[in-house]
């Protein structure tokens, strides 16, 4: 029973302490989904890139960094631009939702089947997205290099890729 008080007192600071990280957590989400909305899709030219994860050890990095085969070392399976606004507008949308739906954690693999690649007049945008550990890796992206998504806008990506009729990986 002499146990119980401080049983409660470290529970009520552990409690604390993970809110905190949840409130940052929430606020670092909401700041990245910002951001990817406030992209002028009007101005932007924008890319979507179908990867293959499980073809990237053959290149080992012999291939430059972006060129027609590779996309930040990833092997490219096929690429399109995205003309019409209302599809470059979804696209940043649906990754601004999958940001504020993601969580915490994601697992390791990172094998990454998406890429989008958003040029303004001030800026060069990549991201590079694994649908599967729910990890983006961000090249030129302010305010982070890497952060969380959730699966959903993965069907919106894929039926862009189908649309246009780019091979996906398996």
């Amino acid at each position: 029973m002499k146990w119980l008080p401080q049983f409660l007192l470290i529970g009520c600071l552990l409690s604390s302490r993970a809110n905190g990280s949840d409130n940052s957590f929430k606020s670092e989400k909401e700041t990245i989904a910002k951001a990817i909305e406030q992209i002028p899709a009007a101005q932007a030219r924008l890319y979507l890139y179908s990867l293959d994860p499980h073809d990237a050890n053959r290149f080992e990095k012999k291939l430059p960094e972006n060129s027609d085969k590779s996309f930040h070392w990833m092997p490219v399976l096929g690429k399109v631009e995205i003309v019409p606004f209302h599809e470059k507008t979804n696209l940043l949308e649906t990754l601004a939702t999958g940001v504020r739906e993601s969580g915490q954690f994601g697992a390791d693999c990172f094998d990454p089947r998406h890429g989008l690649r958003v040029v303004t007049k001030s800026a060069t945008n990549d991201f590079i997205i694994c649908f599967e550990c729910l990890q983006v890796q961000a090249h030129g992206f302010t305010p982070a290099t890497g952060f969380f998504t959730s699966r959903s806008p993965a069907a919106t990506f894929n039926k862009v890729l189908d649309k246009y009729k780019i091979k996906k990986a398996k």
